[in-house]
């Protein structure tokens, strides 16, 4: 009995020891970041005393995986949200706003129009066009730095994750060896996985389990493994060659071959840096890009209709660079390219997709147009190079888009497939042609007069210039108009009209005539081939009366005449980008949509740190150390000792009174 008692009172003293010593290295570790507190459990043992079972972790997996989970929602819109608002701050500045420089340049531009013989004026319109112009690449500049910065952030970010996972899989092989030699569990190792995983979780959306060997398998949310027993698949950053925008893409390195994996399911910073650099920044980037296209093709298109200060047709004011076509990996043929230009005039069709060539036979192609999801916007009749006919510069004119095309190569296969985004590089390649203020074409190139002989006070004014092109207008190449073209209006009554070229002779005559505006341009005659039309019209303000004649001749001296200076400077107000909205409009549409991801982005992150934090507190109610807990153990098990002491002490004393009974 005595020597049972013993056993009961010694293995209690071993129970209440190790209980002790796990309630101190629970004590010792109440600020240790990623510990779980541990919990001795005992067994009673058949006849009486305990045993010690195994000293284990305090622990949820379900937690723990959502305080992963929640973490990486947290670091996914918190590292968008930092990049996002750079941005927002640098845009959102009234300084910087191209806003601002574009209003300047038109307003510089109105005071040139009140006297177009100021040179000073035509100097000062120069010089804030050139600064708006530096603005546009500026900022195209900062959109580019961020994008190189992005980018940067997710190469160390991967990096980062790579080491933590090698460092999971190691510890993995150490928690086998632990665990199979002694037959315990490896509790601090364990902690430091978690721990790793929870630093990992920051950087990607991950998912653990644990083997038949109770050992960790960490998987991206969209199901690969990154470790499995002792070792760790890398991850690898790439770029799509195919595309214009040259998207980051992630990959998953398995020795032999990789794979890759969705941008969608990445989460933590390394998806929301990549989401910002594939998604916002072509955005930003395009939206600026839009605006200088079409103000540059308005302007340039405007100005080739007026005479600059030295009585010369206007030419092209602003410039932008190539479009850069990335033909696809897939191509029966890499060295076959296209060329791709913006059709003059058009840039209102040009929008922020991205353009697709597809070859539907080796000489016939038609262009698909996707927007920033990736759905089809819009698509074009087949372009047959073989039948169709090309334009003077050898290109041809794709309809509704604003593009024209040429094939450079020789050997296209159905199913080439070459991509452009025609607005990506323009705001970063806008530059100004003209080279002084006495480059804006200011003057109209015609002028009309009344002759003193008439009977009516009805004055004549020009309602329009649309082409000055020699080729295809009444102007001349070295300026003039061409003998033939209409250059008087001779009314033989107040309804009859005869249109007459500089001899007199009668190209057409009007008769019934009840609307006195845009004369010219009610002639079917002279819009009928053989003939060309004018590239000009005019109206009179009332009813001429028989005999009346008005003239029309190339404007050889009006270098004070603002008629197509005033056209340039109301372009500011037309809704030319997309259609829709003007030079400064559009730019206010980016800073808005800027503003708007900004705040959607900095909600998002707020209440994901909620959720990530209540996580965090559930977890720690289960697996985190409680002093008072852990000082009402320690009380106990003191206690327990203490008892177990005394079961001892009264064994002996019962051992020690048998003997004396037997002597």
């Amino acid at each position: 009995m005595s020597s049972n008692l013993y056993s009961i009172g010694l293995s209690g003293l071993q129970s209440s020891t190790a209980r002790i010593s796990t309630t101190g290295q629970n004590t010792a570790n109440v600020d240790t970041e990623g510990y779980s507190r541990q919990k001795t459990s005992t067994v009673s043992i058949e006849g009486g005393g305990v045993r010690i079972q195994d000293t284990g972790r305090v622990v949820n997996q379900y937690m723990n995986q959502q305080v992963w989970s929640d973490s990486s929602d947290y670091h996914y819109y918190d590292s968008y949200r930092s990049m996002m608002s750079s941005f927002d701050s640098i845009f959102g500045e009234d300084s910087v706003s191209l806003t601002s420089y574009i209003g300047d340049a038109f307003s510089e531009l109105q005071t040139a129009n009140s006297d177009p013989t100021d040179s000073s004026a035509r100097a000062n319109a120069y010089s804030n066009f050139r600064e708006m112009v530096a603005q546009y690449n500026e900022l195209a500049s900062y959109v580019r730095d961020q994008d190189s910065l992005a980018k940067d952030n997710v190469v160390k970010s991967v990096s980062t994750a790579n080491n933590i996972t090698s460092q999971i899989a190691e510890l993995n092989a150490q928690i086998f060896k632990f665990e199979s030699a002694t037959g315990g569990t490896a509790n601090e190792l364990r902690d430091n996985q978690e721990q790793l995983v929870k630093e990992l979780s920051s950087h990607l959306d991950v998912k653990v389990r644990y083997d038949d060997n109770n050992l960790m398998t960490v998987n991206l949310a969209s199901g690969q493994p990154l470790v499995l027993q002792d070792r760790n698949n890398a991850l690898q950053l790439t770029t799509n060659s195919d595309d214009p925008d040259k998207a980051l893409a992630v990959k998953l390195n398995f020795g032999k071959y990789s794979v890759g994996v969705p941008s969608d399911d990445l989460g933590g910073s390394i998806g929301g840096l990549v989401a910002f650099r594939n998604e916002f920044i072509p955005s930003a980037e395009r939206m600026l890009g839009q605006q200088a296209l079409v103000l540059a093709d308005t302007m340039n298109e405007q100005n080739k209709l007026g005479l600059d200060a030295n009585g010369e047709y206007g030419n092209n004011l602003f410039s932008v660079g190539q479009i850069d076509v990335a033909a696809s990996g897939d191509n029966r043929r890499t060295s076959d390219s296209v060329d791709v230009k913006l059709t003059s005039g058009a840039a209102d069709e040009i929008t922020t997709d991205t353009y697709e060539l597809v070859m539907t036979s080796n000489t016939a192609f038609k262009i698909v147009t996707y927007d920033q999801s990736g759905r089809i916007s819009d698509e074009s009749d087949v372009v047959d190079t073989a039948t169709a006919t090309p334009n003077a510069n050898g290109y041809f004119e794709v309809d509704g888009l604003g593009i024209e095309i040429q094939l450079t190569g020789a050997n296209y296969t159905t199913g080439d497939k070459f991509q452009f985004a025609p607005t990506k590089n323009a705001a970063a390649t806008l530059s100004l042609s003209a080279r002084s203020g006495d480059d804006f074409a200011l003057s109209a190139p015609i002028e009309v007069s009344s002759a003193d002989s008439n009977l009516s006070d009805v004055s004549i004014s020009i309602s329009s210039v649309s082409n000055t092109d020699s080729s295809d207008s009444a102007f001349t190449q070295t300026g003039g108009l061409y003998p033939s073209a209409p250059q008087e209006l001779f009314f033989t009554a107040s309804d009859t009209v005869e249109i007459r070229d500089a001899n007199g002779n009668v190209l057409d005559t009007l008769t019934n005539i009840t609307d006195y505006s845009n004369l010219l341009g009610q002639s079917t005659v002279l819009s009928t081939a053989p003939n060309t039309p004018p590239g000009y019209d005019v109206s009179l303000n009332g009813t001429p009366r028989a005999g009346d004649s008005f003239s029309i001749a190339f404007n050889a001296s009006g270098e004070s005449d603002n008629y197509n200076g005033l056209k340039l400077a109301s372009l500011q107000n037309q809704a030319s980008v997309g259609g829709e909205r003007t030079y400064s409009e559009a730019f206010t549409a980016l800073v808005t949509e800027i503003g708007s991801v900004s705040a959607s982005l900095a909600t998002n992150a707020t209440s994901s740190e909620v959720v990530m934090n209540k996580s965090v507190a559930a977890r720690d109610e289960v697996s985190a150390v409680s002093l008072d807990e852990e000082a009402v153990n320690l009380l106990r098990f003191q206690q327990s000792y203490s008892a177990s002491a005394q079961i001892l002490t009264a064994a002996q004393s019962t051992f020690a009174t048998l003997i004396s009974a037997l002597r």
